[in-house]
């Protein structure tokens, strides 16, 4: 099955992807494109797994670069079964995703002319969004639970993580119930640039146009145009910006 879409719908696009349609003014090139969808089992990366997909899994790519979909490693915990509710939406082909799906009804956009080196890691649901030119060296994304976006024209260096949930559930000692119950996020505006062995933990906004020091741990919200640093990082300065 094929369902040829033109660049406007990039917005419904986000909707059936459970995804906020707002997302799209991250995506400037793939929006002068057309658009592709198919059944994922149809993708020679994805038939290359010893899994099975249900007719819910699709695969969108630029109109005509499917085949170029070389750079994604598919892995999936476990024995062979059937995943369903699987979306993934990859309009740039450069670099090599080791993309690990380790449940069903799991969306990923990689949008178009971006790079990305090193591993996403996802389960319980998760979305993830990487938007237009951006840049991603060796890091790990991991996601359970919980949406992560990444803006337009970012770079993220060597040993970057973005961790957008816990490893590991934490939970009361009296009675179990879980320390953080509720869905988590981490949201990277536009044009922001995370030093080499930063850490990104839960529920962190960082604003576009920030930077973010080599070796910082970010546990709460930096606003735009903002250089932090340290651990916890704190402000360095107001008011910058940076070059690549």
């Amino acid at each position: 099955m094929s369902i040829f879409v033109e660049s406007p719908h990039l917005e419904p696009l986000m909707r059936i992807m459970g995804l906020p349609p707002s997302l799209v003014r991250y995506l400037p090139q793939t929006a002068q494109k057309r658009l592709h969808t198919t059944l994922l089992r149809d993708a020679p990366f994805a038939k290359s797994l010893a899994m099975d997909w249900a007719d819910d899994c699709f695969l969108t790519t630029l109109e005509g670069e499917a085949e170029k979909v070389t750079h994604v490693s598919l892995s999936v915990p476990g024995a062979r079964r059937t995943l369903s509710g699987v979306h993934l939406a990859l309009f740039g082909h450069k670099g090599q995703l080791n993309l690990v799906l380790g449940s069903d009804h799991l969306k990923v956009v990689l949008g178009a002319e971006t790079t990305v080196r090193g591993g996403l890691h996802l389960a319980a649901k998760a979305t993830a969004f990487i938007g237009d030119r951006t840049t991603i060296g060796q890091a790990r994304l991991t996601a359970a639970n919980a949406d992560l976006v990444i803006g337009d024209d970012c770079q993220l260096s060597e040993d970057v993580i973005v961790q957008c949930s816990d490893q590991h559930a934490i939970v009361e000692l009296d009675g179990g119930a879980p320390v953080f119950g509720y869905r988590r996020h981490v949201r990277i505006g536009r044009h922001v640039w995370l030093g080499r062995r930063s850490l990104v933990l839960p529920d962190v906004t960082i604003g576009q146009g920030s930077v973010i020091e080599s070796g910082s741990v970010v546990r709460s919200d930096v606003p735009a145009n903002t250089l932090v640093g340290g651990a916890p990082a704190q402000v360095l300065r107001e008011k910058i910006d940076w070059r690549r």
